[in-house]
């Protein structure tokens, strides 16, 4: 039972399938990342400044000669660097070149747009790229960032398309899905995944689920919060778990849509730690309940520090107005999709369980365990280091339906030794 929650989450994990793989360009080759919108292609080049002396035949070497031959290099990458779609040539801008260290090399980082005149990106796009492709022993590394439009919308690092040398020096990115209903499919998935990824954000909310069957039991001058002694019969509690799930959803929709329109930015270390002490807060409650229903306004007021916690996910896709609203969208109902299907898991074995002795027991373990965990979580961020409990989560992670398997058997091995206890008061089996 302890591991539970990550359980669930490398189950999840699993059945919707993580990020798609991807690497950073070697030591010593130039990387092409391409991002491509509904209007235009952005593409970032870095280049290691010996391949670009040894391509320009001239000594750059430094920011100083970076600057002092900032013309010649815009003149260089606009001739080198062509873009085209099913429509044509997309003109291709040169804009901000800067020093930069990459793979600990010295290295020239230029940005540069293509933009059609009058009309959007159509269809497939063709990179050709010659910047230093035919220098002996070089080769360029592109890799697309994302293409909401053709459901590429994969975080972390951007996934490599092609190896260019001087023989090869073109990239073709089929576009043929391209449409607002791929986009918005593929950021409910991208929602999906983030949960099934998250298993702090589970955590919490495998949490909150321990008291959604039970009532908090009168305390003096009629208050509640007390202690944990009623029950709630299974479909009441099916409708309290509904409820924390809602509020958790208003939640993280909220600051999710303030960062995702530029509205709002949140400081990433501060918004991870508030993260713990968010499942720390939440385990106390399932200990001993804080504040009458709690566990409903504690899934809300958390769930817009969680939601700050994945913000920049849809920022990151640097989308327009209208495919920042559908992407906002999908990526909410890929969310609760998760967290329903998480609770469709979970919350049964609790309703089996809390008409037994052991549930006592099994609520403090688990809460004691998101405690502990969370505390591990904090340590890790404040340090910039893994948390303790990673070895464990890994363990889980590569055998989760066997782990699942085991918890379900665990829970229904549990209830038939102790199904025949019945609650003294039947009062406190309404909901």
């Amino acid at each position: 039972m302890v591991a539970v929650w990550s359980v669930i989450a490398a189950l999840f994990t699993v059945t919707f399938g993580s990020a798609a793989s991807a690497s950073a360009h070697p030591i010593g080759a130039t990387g092409v990342f391409v991002t491509v919108h509904s209007d235009a292609v952005d593409v970032e080049v870095q280049i290691p400044l010996d391949k670009l002396s040894d391509a320009l035949d001239a000594e750059i070497d430094d920011e100083g000669s970076i600057r002092s031959s900032a013309a010649e290099l815009s003149s260089y990458f606009s001739e080198n660097v062509l873009v085209s779609d099913e429509r044509g040539a997309v003109p291709v801008t040169v804009g901000e070149l800067e020093y930069g260290v990459v793979n600990d090399e010295p290295a020239l980082v230029v940005e540069l747009q293509a933009t059609p005149l009058d009309r959007q990106i159509y269809g497939e796009v063709v990179l050709d790229y010659t910047a230093g492709a035919d220098l002996p022993g070089h080769a360029v590394y592109v890799a697309l960032v994302s293409d909401w439009e053709n459901g590429h919308v994969v975080e972390g690092e951007p996934v490599d398309v092609a190896i260019l040398t001087g023989d090869q020096t073109r990239v073709r990115l089929d576009r043929s899905d391209a449409s607002w209903v791929t986009g918005t499919t593929s950021t409910i998935l991208l929602g999906m995944q983030h949960i099934a990824e998250g298993t702090d954000h589970m955590l919490f909310l495998i949490t909150l689920m321990l008291v959604a069957p039970l009532i908090a039991s009168r305390g003096a001058g009629g208050a509640r919060g007390r202690s944990w002694t009623g029950i709630r019969k299974p479909w009441p509690t099916v409708g309290r778990a509904a409820l924390i799930v809602l509020s958790f959803t208003l939640g993280h929709t909220v600051t999710l849509a303030l960062v995702s329109f530029g509205w709002m930015s949140f400081p990433t270390t501060p918004v991870e730690i508030l993260v713990g002490v968010s499942i720390i807060v939440a385990g106390i409650h399932a200990t001993k309940p804080l504040i009458p229903r709690g566990e409903i306004p504690l899934a809300g007021i958390f769930g817009l520090v969680h939601g700050a916690a994945f913000a920049t996910t849809i920022l990151d896709l640097q989308l327009n107005l209208g495919a920042t609203i559908a992407a906002v969208l999908g990526f909410n109902i890929g969310v609760e999709l998760a967290q329903l299907a998480l609770v469709a898991l979970i919350l049964p074995l609790f309703i089996l369980l809390v008409r037994t002795p052991a549930y006592v027991w099994v609520r403090t373990v688990l809460a004691l365990v998101s405690v502990v965990f969370s505390i591990g979580w904090i340590v890790g961020i404040a340090t910039d280091s893994d948390s303790v409990f990673t070895p464990m989560f890994e363990v889980v992670a590569a055998y989760p339906f066997a782990f699942y398997a085991v918890l379900v058997a665990g829970c229904v091995a549990l209830w038939s030794f102790t199904k025949t206890w019945s609650p003294k008061d039947p009062s406190a089996l309404s909901g």
